[in-house]
């Protein structure tokens, strides 16, 4: 559909059409021909047309109404002064009545003319064929993201110190007090604390007025792809991140559980197989409650197929109403967790509501803002998105790891 602007032009381009095929036969001092009216009446009519479409714009036009006079100030490419701020000129967009009136056109044999088809006409007589497209661009399928889904979050509305216990208090025997005092024996806990802090985190999209108001959907398009690259950007940082001025990754900052996985004769296939076995072991029974499997789907993929290879009685892989399992614990696919190679961490293990922590400063909504007074003379507004979180882990014995050698 074309912007306000480009009707304006379509409108006045029209009615100088008409204007100039009267003036002609005027000169001429003659009566206009049968052509030469169908023309003008052509001509006429599609600036009728274009005349209420602009009326209809203009009354809808909201950025129109901040102004008394009802004109947007602004400078054109060239200096001289312009009615309306704008982008450079979009492609020729037509209408729907065009599109409908080319196709009854040229059903009729070329006998059926209407107003609208002036819009792909030419100085030859013949009229551009349209081409439809979609509105709203096909999206991408994000990365999964599953550390937020499966740990703790809570709202902050300031830093939080959160102590911790490093280790227990000890115990020990005393001897019956008689002819000495025999005392109980003083042994305190360890404690320590880490800081949930809350770090920014944000994106931008700059789009025109135009876009804005001929595409309605697009907005729509533009605030999605917003709050996916923000959730995308958070999720790598709660698997990855260094913990210095952004989110602590649940990488190298849980138990060590089960190391040095050898690559074996498949890669380290039947071998990390083997290993979610003795990782079971390794977590202590507290945190069994709960529990579950954090990896990237290639490597659950991986495991399923070692563990076809190995012909097990009691498939330790199963899948039930669309819920994966592995050794009965729920499995949770995460795309920016490592995948299968030496050194790296494909697999996580543990209960994450206990062993991480997610904090979201104000609450767990994206923020959304549409600026449109920074780029107003350039005739663009500004979609920002972001959230301030942090992510720490709580308690790294909760969760513990398999590493490859």
């Amino acid at each position: 559909m074309p912007n306000l602007f480009q009707l304006k032009k379509d409108h006045a381009f029209a009615v100088q059409k008409a204007e100039s095929i009267v003036q002609a036969a005027e000169n001429a001092n003659r009566a206009l021909t049968d052509s030469e009216k169908q023309e003008a009446d052509l001509a006429l009519a599609a600036a009728n047309s274009l005349s209420q479409e602009i009326n209809k714009r203009e009354r809808n036009c909201t950025l129109r109404r901040q102004f008394p006079n009802g004109v947007i100030p602004a400078a054109s490419r060239d200096g001289s002064a312009v009615g309306y701020a704008r982008t450079p000129d979009p492609p020729v967009v037509f209408t729907s009545d065009y599109y409908d009136q080319f196709y009854a056109w040229l059903g009729s044999n070329g006998q059926q003319i209407g107003a609208a088809l002036y819009e792909g006409s030419n100085p030859a007589g013949g009229y551009v064929v349209p081409v439809i497209v979609e509105g709203v661009p096909v999206p991408l399928a994000p990365t999964e993201m599953g550390v937020r889904t499966i740990a703790s979050v809570v709202p902050t509305v300031s830093d939080i110190k959160i102590p911790t216990q490093s280790t227990f208090g000890t115990a020990a025997a005393k001897a019956e007090s008689g002819a000495s005092t025999n005392t109980f024996t003083e042994s305190d806990p360890t404690l320590n604390q880490f800081t949930l802090s809350a770090y920014m985190a944000g994106i931008t999209h700059t789009i025109s007025w135009e876009l804005a108001q001929d595409v309605s959907s697009f907005q729509q398009f533009c605030v999605q792809d917003l709050v996916l690259a923000l959730q995308m950007y958070e999720g790598n940082k709660y698997v990855n991140g260094s913990g210095t001025g952004e989110p602590q990754g649940v990488i190298g900052n849980v138990g060590t559980g089960v190391t040095g996985v050898a690559a074996g004769t498949d890669s380290y296939a039947s071998e990390l197989l083997n290993a979610t076995f003795d990782v079971l072991g390794k977590l202590n029974s507290a945190y069994h409650p709960g529990a579950g499997w954090l990896m990237s789907r290639a490597t659950g993929v991986v495991i399923r197929k070692a563990q076809m290879a190995a012909n097990l009685f009691a498939p330790v892989w199963t899948r039930e109403n669309g819920q994966d399992y592995l050794h009965g614990y729920p499995v949770t696919f995460d795309g920016f967790m490592p995948a299968i190679a030496s050194t790296k961490t494909p697999v996580l293990f543990g209960n994450f509501k206990v062993g991480y922590l997610i904090g979201d400063r104000g609450g767990s909504g994206i923020n959304v803002k549409i600026l449109d007074q920074p780029l107003a003379t350039a005739g663009q507004l500004i979609l920002l998105a972001f959230r301030r979180t942090d992510g720490r882990v709580r308690r790294s014995e909760a969760i513990q790891a398999i590493t490859l050698a």
